[in-house]
């Protein structure tokens, strides 16, 4: 689902004739206008409503300005915009600090994210054809294990070179790349760095959290790569370089289960979708509360796969939980992006590693050797490259499941989220365990 279904860009004399969701560029501005007032006034209470109007109202206008422009848009222009634009702004002062606060409550405070998460992961799932889903998510774990041993080494091998050392590159610049995350990534890591080899773990997160910012966004700019060059040939470098989404290189493959839900997308079938999402993700907590162990989302993917191989849930409720998930990435990720940008990127952090020459390198590098290894291991068991390389390689370096859902619209490839969200936990867990073991010897 591409970034033509969130902003139409009609283009006929003038910019005064483009639309964004589908509301006439003068109108939509003129909308705007009062937010943005507000915001300078700092007179906007925290709320679902501001929130969703702030970043809903800059993500459409995000989106339709990097669409706009020729060559940048068949990068992923808007989405590009959406990711990094925000938090700039808030930086340099032309959006005020209040901003981020209200992406934040937003984002976050309210638990808009897990509206968000739980409709994708129940909506891609239930809309993967069952055969599809099983040997997906069966043959991941091999190119993922694949890509951690080998990145890591290789990581560690760089390291050596550039002589900060090969275990010292693997702990402070590797384990944070691939730990999936701050709060689940670089925060633990700190703590076991400060427990096993001495120190605060401040010290250690102020180390680990810039790496963890700056893969993130070289996997969203790698991602958009990736798309732009499975659109020009699908069989660029290797035969079954890009899958336009599918994972697997088989003829029968097929990956969604439904041609064409747009005929079914009334407020009803939303309202359907809707609720089977709530309702897993209200399972998914419970039993989370239950064995703390796995996360409400991984509980989530788990119960959701289960209900889609017994064929349990009858087919208007599986086209109804693919009405939602549709209606939340045509209409909200470029929300989701702006506030990810304004509460989560912190620009400080990023000129620390951009003023180290050596150290955004050895960042560069690690990512596009993980992305690489990650797409031929899977390529080798009968996935397409581009599908692999984002599955188990971006997914694993980038910032855990806001990452995910940069990297999938900046690559066009949302319906793989479920397995990105398993690849997240998956490989941030065992990263860490390794690590963990490493740091203590």
């Amino acid at each position: 689902m591409g970034s033509e279904n969130v902003v139409n860009t009609k283009r006929k004399n003038n910019n005064f004739n483009q639309e964004i969701y589908g509301i006439k560029l003068p109108i939509y501005l003129l909308l705007l206008v009062p937010a943005i007032v507000g915001l300078y006034l700092d007179v906007v209470p925290s709320s679902l409503i501001t929130g969703f109007m702030i970043t809903m109202g800059l993500g459409g206008l995000f989106m339709w300005m990097g669409d706009s422009i020729p060559k940048f848009s068949d990068f992923g222009g808007g989405t590009i915009l959406c990711i990094f634009l925000p938090s700039l702004l808030i930086y340099i002062g032309i959006l005020p600090e209040v901003t981020a606060e209200l992406a934040a409550d937003f984002y976050s405070g309210f638990g808009f994210s897990n509206l968000i998460v739980a409709g994708l992961i129940v909506g891609s799932i239930l809309g993967i054809k069952k055969e599809v889903l099983i040997n997906v998510a069966l043959k991941m774990l091999i190119p993922l294990l694949t890509t951690i041993l080998l990145a890591a080494l290789a990581g560690g091998l760089l390291g050596q070179l550039f002589g900060i050392g090969f275990k010292q590159t693997i702990l402070m610049i590797v384990a944070p790349i691939m730990a999936s995350g701050i709060t689940t990534g670089a925060i633990p890591l700190s703590e076991i760095y400060a427990d096993n080899m001495g120190g605060l773990p401040v010290d250690y997160f102020d180390i680990l959290a810039p790496a963890v910012i700056v893969s993130n966004i070289i996997c969203i700019l790698l991602a958009s790569v990736l798309n732009f060059l499975g659109k020009k040939n699908k069989n660029m470098f290797v035969k079954g370089f890009s899958g336009e989404g599918n994972p697997l290189r088989k003829k029968d493959a097929g990956f969604k289960t439904t041609k064409d839900t747009s005929m079914l997308e009334s407020l009803r079938n939303i309202g359907i979708g809707m609720m089977v999402a709530g309702g897993l993700y209200m399972a998914g907590m419970l039993l989370s509360e239950l064995v703390p162990a796995l996360h409400t989302f991984v509980w989530i993917i788990i119960l959701t796969a289960i209900l889609k191989v017994w064929n349990i849930f009858p087919e208007y409720i599986t086209v109804c939980a693919e009405v939602w998930f549709n209606f939340i990435s045509k209409l909200w990720i470029p929300a989701i992006l702006v506030a990810i940008s304004a509460s989560l990127i912190d620009i400080d952090r990023i000129l620390q590693i951009i003023t180290d020459p050596s150290h955004i390198f050895l960042i560069v590098t690690i990512v596009v050797i993980i992305s690489i290894i990650a797409g031929l291991a899977g390529w080798l068991i009968g996935f397409h490259f581009i599908e692999s390389s984002i599955i188990s390689g971006l997914s694993l370096a980038d910032m855990g499941g806001s990452g995910d859902v940069a990297v999938l619209k900046a690559s066009d490839r949302m319906q793989l989220y479920p397995f990105l969200q398993v690849t997240t936990r998956i490989g941030g867990v065992l990263t860490i365990l390794v690590m963990s073991f490493l740091s203590a010897t």
